[in-house]
């Protein structure tokens, strides 16, 4: 019970933000979304003046094939097609590429290209009438309710602005015929729609950026529910930590059953011990291939004993190649120190050998 009233204090984790893309909970702004048409209008606006007189200019080119028709034979009749095709694709394109790029951009910003399924799903908790009060009364319901008023607020200065701007030219309309009045009409729509557009450019950004940090903060997590993940995800620590526990173990019993095979092991004495071997045919210098200390120590040293390995007691050049990994040949600093211990053993157990002879 204590975990449904821990803090959420920590940011939610990779698989999380999966499982949310999975269900379609993705941050986005209503606001940009909105932006869509504004900017195509405006744009068809800008660009339509060019756009229709190409249209217009191509349409009075087929009223004059028309007019002065040519004998068609198979060919003629596949260079106008092409020519058509060619013609309409020039006066649309650009119109075409521009909005592609504005749609492209605009769910590049809400999404980053994350698409999901999960948001046709049928969600009943919606229908909870618990929820709805929640979600009436929630942060997030505060922030859509005070972008509205300052939206009303600023498009009402600006329309104001706008048109007190131009009071004194609506009398001169009467004067004007249907074309000026057209143009006039549209300059003043562009101005206006390019003017909305920016400020609600300015809003989607700043909602855009409000809905990313509302979206982190309503997928963080509890301590606990991060411990959970991590057991589900990588296994218990306390299962790993046993395994790595058995893992030592078992690498400790293998270096155990080295020592028999040394030649010399070294020691501090009671602290430290290392266990060398040398072999001049697949070595080219003495290996580390046992070591431990205190209690390890210990047990290499009584190992040591019982299969009559010599124990060579070295303070510096024990604690020296304690420093080495097991299986490392020794460097070439501590050749000197080694060789001679080697040479000692050697001579003895020579000597040993004449002796029972």
């Amino acid at each position: 019970m204590a975990e449904e009233y821990e803090e959420k204090s920590e940011p939610a984790s990779g698989r999380k933000l999966e499982e949310a893309y999975r269900k379609g909970n993705i941050p986005k702004s209503r606001d940009i979304t909105s932006l869509i048409p504004i900017w195509i209008l405006f744009l068809l606006l800008v660009y339509g003046g060019t756009l229709f007189a190409s249209i217009n200019s191509y349409v009075k080119y087929s009223f004059s094939r028309i007019s002065n028709p040519q004998p068609i034979t198979e060919l003629s009749l596949v260079e106008i097609i092409r020519g058509d095709i060619i013609n309409v694709g020039l006066i649309m394109t650009p119109f075409f590429i521009t909005i592609f790029i504005v749609i492209l951009v605009v769910n590049y910003l809400q999404t980053g290209f994350k698409a999901s399924f999960g948001v046709l799903t049928p969600n009943f908790s919606k229908l909870n009438p618990l929820s709805g009060f929640k979600r009436l009364f929630s942060l997030n319901a505060f922030f859509e309710s005070l972008k509205g008023i300052l939206k009303i607020t600023i498009f009402a200065i600006i329309l104001y602005f706008f048109l007190k701007n131009d009071f004194d030219s609506f009398p001169l309309l009467v004067d004007m015929n249907i074309s000026q009045i057209t143009y006039f009409g549209l300059d003043k729509i562009k101005k206006l729609l390019l003017i909305s557009a920016l400020v609600l450019t300015v809003f989607a950004l700043l909602d855009f950026a409000y809905q990313k940090w509302h979206f982190a903060k309503e997928m963080r997590m509890t301590k606990h529910e991060v411990k959970e993940e991590m057991k589900q995800t990588e296994g218990d620590p306390h299962v790993k930590a046993r395994i790595k526990s058995l893992q030592r173990e078992m690498a400790r019993k293998r270096m155990m059953q080295e020592v028999p095979k040394a030649d010399v092991v070294i020691t501090n004495p009671t602290h430290i011990a290392v266990a060398l071997k040398y072999d001049s045919k697949d070595m080219e210098a003495p290996k580390v291939i046992a070591k431990g200390a205190n209690l390890v120590a210990e047990r290499i040293k009584e190992i040591a004993g019982l299969h009559k390995v010599p124990i060579y007691e070295d303070k510096p050049l024990a604690r020296s190649l304690f420093q080495l990994e097991i299986g490392h040949e020794i460097p070439e600093t501590l050749y000197k120190a080694v060789a001679g211990i080697l040479a000692n053993i050697y001579k003895l157990k020579k000597m040993k050998r004449q002796a029972n002879a």
